[in-house]
């Protein structure tokens, strides 16, 4: 059993990652079938990402006239109901209740965050009427 590392190619393709792999790879015949077991590396989570989306709160908070989106709290909850954002639902007494996720570091992987941080842009450009890459723009202007 030999370890290489292997880049996914724009064409879904695995190739060795450097000259060396390549190498160890030779002891295998061409278009033998190998079995694999593959790990990735995981994007780490965007400190900039986080502020940028509390600092887009901020500016839909400043910035509306709607008192159930006038403070970043509201916003938030607003934005993650929203979005669906829920960690669980529950019925009480025939009434429905929600407990909303956490964007937080330890909750989230990086590509899930980007997908969330999207949704939660565009929700918030569509309450002001702006074009989302107006208001991520506008975000990362602020001192956040």
């Amino acid at each position: 059993m030999i370890e290489v590392a292997l880049q996914l190619t724009p064409g879904r393709m695995l190739q060795p990652a450097t000259p060396d792999d390549l190498e160890k790879l030779r002891a295998y015949e061409p278009n033998q079938v190998l079995r694999a077991k593959l790990t990735g590396h995981k994007r780490p989570r965007s400190v900039q990402q986080i502020r940028w989306l509390y600092a887009m709160f901020t500016l839909v908070a400043d910035n509306s006239n709607d008192p159930e989106w006038d403070t970043v709290d509201k916003v938030k909850r607003r934005v993650k109901m929203m979005m669906g954002f829920f960690a669980e639902r529950f019925v009480v007494e025939g009434k429905v209740y929600f407990e909303l996720r956490s964007f937080a570091f330890s909750e989230l992987e990086q590509n899930e965050a980007t997908e969330w941080f999207n949704q939660a842009r565009d929700i918030c450009a569509q309450k002001l009427g702006v074009d989302p890459a107006v208001l991520e723009a506008q975000a990362r202007e602020l001192p956040f």
